[in-house]
C-alpha cells in the first residue's frame, strides 16, 4: 500500500516538473520574440514611432543647412556680357537658394587662362567657367565644329544650334572631361584686326603672323590663307600686338573692345569669319554632389541666365560698333561677294574637319 502511494506521489511530482519546464520554457520564448520585434521596430522607426530611418532623416537635416561655395572664374573682362552674365548668375542663384550657395567671380583670367581653369575644374578647385569653345578641343576634338569659318549665318542660326542637337551633342562629350554644361552662351562673330594693311582679300593676309587660340583648325585656317597661325594666351594678347610680336588677331568686338586692341592696332576688318561661342560649365563631381533641389535650382538659373546674356551681347554690338568709329583704328567692312572669297579660300579647313569620326553627324546638326 505504501509502495503504491509513493509511486502515485512520485508520478504527480514528476508531472509537475514537466508542467512547470514547459511553462518556463514558453515564457522564455514569448520574451526572445518579444525582444527581437523591439529591436525590428526601433529600427524601421524614428524617435517619434513614424517610420523612416532616423539616420537619413538627419542625413536630410545636415544637407538642408550645409553651405557650398562656387569659385566662377573666366578670362574676359567683367564689363562684357559674358563677364556681366556671371554676375548676374552669382545674384541669382544666392537669392534663389536663400544663400546656401554662394559665387565668387574671378574675371580677367586671375585664375589662369581658359585651358588652366578648366584643369582646375577637372582638380576640384574651381567649379565653374564659361570657356571660349576655341580651347575645347585640347579636351574633346569634336568642339573643332566651332572653328570652322562661316559656320554660322547669322546669331539666330548659332543660337538654335548651340540650344538644339548639336548643343546636345557637344554637351554629352565634355561629361566625360568631368565638366557638365548648363548652356552655351554667345561670344559674337570675329573680326580681324592688325597692324600692316587693310584686308579686303584673301590675298592681303598672306605673310602675316596672326594671334589664334590653341585650337589646330584654327591655325589651319590661317595657313590655307598663306599665314602663320600664332598660339598666345588671351592675357598676353595685348601685350604681343602692341611690341608686335605678332601682326593681328581674330576676335569679337567685345574682346576688341573692352581689352582696348583698337589702341595697339591700325586696321580692323569685319569679316564675321568666324563664330566665338562660350560654354558655361560645372565640375559634374561637384554638381552631383549637390542636393538635387540645389542641383534644380542651377539649372532653372541658368536657363534664365544664359536668355539674358544672348540678349546683353546683342545689345553691346551696338555700343562696341559706336565706340570702334570714335577710334582712331581703320574700318573695312566686307561685302557679300568678299566674304564668299574668304570662304572659298578656306574650304580646305572643311575637307580636314570631315576626316574626323562623327563629323558628319555634327555637321547635319547644325541646321537642324
Amino acid at each position: 500500500m505504501y509502495e503504491s502511494e509513493a509511486n502515485k506521489i512520485k508520478g504527480g511530482l514528476a508531472l509537475k516538473k514537466n508542467i512547470l519546464f514547459l511553462l518556463i520554457f514558453t515564457l522564455s520564448a514569448l520574451l526572445f520574440v518579444a525582444g527581437c520585434g523591439d529591436n525590428t521596430d526601433k529600427d524601421n522607426k524614428g524617435s517619434d514611432g513614424d517610420s523612416g530611418n532616423s539616420s537619413e532623416t538627419q542625413d536630410t537635416d545636415k544637407d538642408d543647412d550645409q553651405k557650398y561655395v562656387i569659385k566662377f572664374a573666366h578670362v574676359v573682362s567683367a564689363t562684357t556680357a559674358k563677364g556681366k552674365a556671371a554676375e548676374k548668375f552669382g545674384e541669382l542663384i544666392e537669392e534663389k537658394t536663400d544663400g546656401r550657395i554662394t559665387v565668387e567671380i574671378f574675371p580677367d583670367s586671375q585664375l589662369g587662362s581658359d585651358r588652366e581653369i578648366i584643369e582646375q575644374m577637372q582638380s576640384g578647385t574651381v567649379q565653374m567657367n564659361a570657356p571660349f569653345t576655341g580651347v575645347l578641343p585640347s579636351f574633346v576634338k569634336e568642339y573643332e565644329i566651332f572653328d570652322l569659318p562661316y559656320l554660322f549665318s547669322d546669331k539666330d542660326h548659332a543660337y538654335k544650334a548651340t540650344h538644339g542637337e548639336l548643343g546636345t551633342l557637344l554637351g554629352d562629350k565634355l561629361k566625360d572631361q568631368g565638366l557638365y554644361v548648363l548652356g552655351f552662351w554667345d561670344g559674337g562673330f570675329k573680326h580681324l584686326t592688325n597692324s600692316k594693311l587693310p584686308i579686303e582679300t584673301p590675298d592681303d593676309v598672306a605673310g602675316l603672323k596672326l594671334r589664334v587660340s590653341q585650337s589646330p583648325l584654327l591655325i589651319s585656317q590661317f595657313e590655307a590663307l598663306d599665314a602663320a597661325g600664332v598660339s598666345i594666351d588671351f592675357a598676353e594678347l595685348y601685350t604681343a600686338l602692341q611690341t608686335k610680336t605678332v601682326d593681328g588677331q581674330e576676335n569679337p568686338l567685345s574682346n576688341v573692345i573692352s581689352k582696348k586692341f583698337q589702341e595697339v592696332q591700325d586696321y580692323i576688318t569685319l569679316s564675321g569669319h568666324g563664330y566665338m561661342g562660350y560654354v558655361l560649365a560645372i565640375s559634374d563631381d561637384f554638381y552631383q554632389d549637390l542636393p538635387d533641389d540645389l542641383q534644380t535650382a542651377i539649372n532653372e538659373v541658368s536657363e534664365e541666365v544664359g536668355k539674358w546674356q544672348w540678349e546683353q551681347a546683342e545689345l553691346d554690338e551696338v555700343e562696341y560698333m559706336k565706340e570702334l568709329n570714335d577710334s582712331d583704328i581703320q574700318i573695312t567692312e566686307l561685302t557679300a561677294e568678299q566674304k564668299q572669297a574668304f570662304s572659298e579660300a578656306m574650304t580646305e579647313v572643311y575637307d580636314t574637319f570631315k576626316e574626323m569620326d562623327g563629323s558628319a553627324e555634327l555637321l547635319e546638326a547644325v541646321d537642324k
